[in-house]
């Protein structure tokens, strides 16, 4: 037996090395793919929450401002006017750039005028998370209160 074929056998040889170093390289690509697949689809995912959370308070800002006049003028108490409070905020809702298609939007005055709440919810199909969760796509939602506000002096109506 010679000395190179004694190397070979005893240390194992730049073949055997590279060999490893390749399956090394193989099974980090596996372990790391499904990383940058989380990493992508939930940053996309924060980025459509935040663009519907903006929606939302605008929205409920945009309500709060449909005081009812009559209320005002017949109690002297600030209330919010259901229709008007409603109406407001579908159409900001409407007016809002960027936000895609909206599985749920709903607007709703609490009784007594007091304050108008907004709750949109949008579907983000997963991208290269899609090989683990199917076509299941990711629901992202978010919702925002304006309340109506009494400028000088004037109370809020209660009941």
């Amino acid at each position: 037996m010679n000395e190179r074929s004694s190397r070979r056998r005893a240390g194992g040889g730049a073949g055997e090395r590279g060999e490893a170093a390749v399956l090394w390289c193989l099974l980090a690509a596996l372990l790391l793919l499904p990383m940058a697949g989380i990493s992508v689809d939930l940053w996309r995912a924060i980025s459509v929450q935040r663009t519907l959370q903006a929606a939302a308070e605008a929205a409920a800002a945009a309500g709060a401002q449909g005081l009812d006049v009559a209320t005002y003028r017949a109690r002297g108490c600030v209330a919010l006017s259901p229709g008007l409070a409603g109406e407001l905020a579908r159409q900001e809702v409407a007016r809002q750039y960027g936000l895609g298609q909206l599985s749920r939007a709903t607007v709703a005055v609490a009784p007594g005028g007091a304050s108008v709440s907004v709750v949109l919810e949008q579907s983000v199909p997963l991208l290269l998370l899609r090989v683990v969760e199917g076509d299941r796509p990711l629901v992202v939602a978010a919702s925002a209160t304006g309340r109506a506000l009494a400028s000088g002096g004037s109370p809020l109506c209660t009941g």
